[in-house]
């Protein structure tokens, strides 16, 4: 087996697009529309939905109960990016269960997260999880 030490990675037709083959062979995905573009895991519970940890991502805030706001440090193409959400209250909740979160797009550098607990009403997620996919501007 070989090993491939770099830096950076250049399309050769485009130098912003690499393509890898699939595992049968037979399909190809591009490499950089696969990646994450940023994440983000925070507790809703805290004044300001505190971050425990990130990437891509320039601030949050509070918008009330089950509501938050993330602004990326670098933007989305447009506002047509996916968020996805993982979301559970406390360890004394059942072990959170019953909570659940959306993200939205809200523009090309914000996501609206809101977050709920049971019975759907809003409620502050103490651990709360989003990624973003799609095109960096």
């Amino acid at each position: 087996m070989s090993t491939i030490k770099t830096n950076t990675l250049t399309g050769t037709t485009s130098a912003g697009s690499i393509v890898v083959t699939g595992e049968g062979g037979s399909t190809t995905t591009n490499l950089q529309q696969g990646l994450v573009k940023s994440w983000v895991n925070f507790d809703g519970s805290a004044t300001d939905a505190a971050a425990r940890d990130s990437f891509n991502v320039s601030s949050m805030a509070d918008r009330g109960t089950g509501l938050a706001t993330i602004t990326l440090s670098n933007a989305m193409g447009n506002s047509n990016y996916v968020g996805t959400t993982s979301c559970m209250g406390t360890w004394a909740d059942d072990d959170g269960r019953n909570y659940i979160a959306v993200a939205m797009p809200k523009d090309a550098d914000e996501v609206y997260v809101n977050q709920f607990g049971t019975g759907g009403s809003a409620a502050d997620g103490a651990y709360v999880g989003v990624d973003i996919t799609g095109d960096l501007a």
